[in-house]
């Protein structure tokens, strides 16, 4: 079993819903089964009048949720007849975030150590997100050949305004960071976990709006990280900002001088834009810009098209077998820089974005 999901009493006869990621061994990673498993879950909770919270863990110490199983994912995309398979974990996976974020209860997310890719999109649409002193979060895709999705190309920009570099590096940010962007709100002890889910039984939850408070409430009361390590993004916020009104090769030109930079943090993401996938850069550039004007549901939809055509475009499969099967194999990219982009090609595989 790879999602444990179960129910816990709580006062006033409510009884909170937990869904349990459990498969430490590859840090949580999400495949089909796993989507449907939460999915399911979602559904019969939604329905239910005494299913007043809903709470998402990851098993193992290692992180919340590394994002999709790629070698799931690489199977679905190189055997025959499994293309389908890809294209329904996209599109479940993206409409398991959408129902997590409209949820009617309040979500709390426990995003200890890893959160990333798919992962930080299942703790974005919490309601109620809870970082540790080990939060490591990322949206690496423009490394494999993939773009930020789960919604990030509408969520990502709401990040203190960098979006875009974050999107385009696949920068890591620790729990500092998620606070100061608000990628979350509260940052708690790791020990914690277990204490603070448990105490959550007794509070006086009502089954109505006002349990967001509840919640909130709550959580700001618990006893914070005694400290936490300093942020990445806080000394230089201003220089990583979007760059509003100028191209993606611009700023890219503008990251990449990023590579002579003192702080290692900084030259570590400019050295992954010049690895990344140019494809993956340009979809993830096109994505935010087009998206700043379609609400979530509709980014959802634009998302799923897209992520269909990846899976037949090349990049994501040769981005999961360089990093995966032979790291010493460098990455067979499409498209040889975002300079020349042959946007012929680009139009014939991608056309819902030229629409």
């Amino acid at each position: 079993m790879t999602v444990h999901v179960r129910l816990m009493p709580a006062a006033n006869g409510g009884q909170i819903g937990i869904l349990a990621l459990s498969a430490p061994e590859r840090i949580n990673a999400q495949n089909l089964s796993m989507v449907r498993q939460m999915t399911q879950a979602l559904q019969q909770w939604q329905s239910r009048a005494d299913v007043v919270a809903v709470v998402l863990i990851g098993a193992g110490e290692r992180g919340f949720c590394a994002g999709g199983d790629l070698k799931a994912l690489y199977y679905a995309m190189t055997q025959p007849g499994q293309i389908a398979e890809g294209e329904a974990f996209f599109a479940e996976e993206y409409a398991l975030c959408q129902m997590i974020r409209d949820f009617s209860t309040p979500v709390l997310a426990w995003g200890h150590g890893i959160v990333m890719g798919g992962g930080w999109g299942l703790f974005a649409a919490a309601s109620h997100c809870v970082v540790t002193e080990s939060s490591k979060l990322a949206m690496p895709e423009t490394a494999i050949g993939l773009f930020p999705d789960v919604a990030a190309s509408r969520w990502l920009p709401s990040l203190a305004g960098c979006g875009q570099f974050l999107a385009l590096s696949g920068a890591a940010i620790n729990a500092a960071d998620a606070l100061l962007t608000g990628a979350a709100h509260w940052a708690l002890p790791d020990a914690s976990r277990h204490a603070v889910i448990e105490q959550l039984t007794a509070l006086p939850w009502t089954g109505q709006l006002s349990d967001h408070a509840l919640l909130s409430d709550f959580l700001q009361h618990q006893l914070p990280v005694s400290h936490l390590a300093a942020g990445h993004l806080a000394p230089h916020l201003a220089l990583l900002q979007d760059r509003h009104g100028s191209s993606l090769q611009e700023t890219l030109s503008e990251l990449g001088d990023l590579a002579g930079s003192n702080d290692p943090w900084l030259a570590h993401a400019a050295e992954r834009i010049k690895k990344a996938s140019p494809t993956s850069l340009w979809l993830a550039w096109t994505l935010q810009t087009q998206c700043a004007e379609l609400s979530f549901v509709e980014t959802v939809q634009l998302e799923t098209q897209v992520s269909a055509a990846c899976l037949r475009y090349g990049d994501f499969t040769a981005g999961i077998y360089s990093t995966l099967f032979d790291r010493s194999k460098a990455h067979a990219w499409q498209q040889t820089s975002v300079a020349h982009l042959d946007m012929s090609q680009l139009r014939s595989v991608f056309l819902m974005l030229f629409n």
